[in-house]
């Protein structure tokens, strides 16, 4: 069975995915993004409060374009990517 985890240790489970726990390293607690704009889940289901989303896939993806920094490395200071592993 192949499984996701992270270049830190974290590995999904049932109840978080790589999506979840990368978003929770990356976000700052105020939800504002680089473009200066806030970025958390609004009012309507499964949109932003800038307008983007519409799916859950599609407002993880957005909330990981806008909150990953280029350097990959997460607000706890350790570096954080996407890793495939066999199992």
């Amino acid at each position: 069975m192949d499984g996701v985890r992270c270049s830190c240790g974290f590995a999904e489970t049932e109840d978080e995915t790589i999506g979840d726990h990368l978003i929770e390293v990356f976000a700052p607690d105020d939800g504002k993004g680089p473009d200066g704009k806030v970025h958390l889940e609004g009012e309507a289901s499964l949109f932003c409060m800038c307008g983007a989303g519409g799916s859950a896939e599609q407002l993880d993806d957005h909330f990981l374009a806008v909150f990953t920094p280029p350097d990959r490395v997460g607000r706890d200071g350790t570096g954080h990517q996407q890793l495939a592993i066999q199992a």
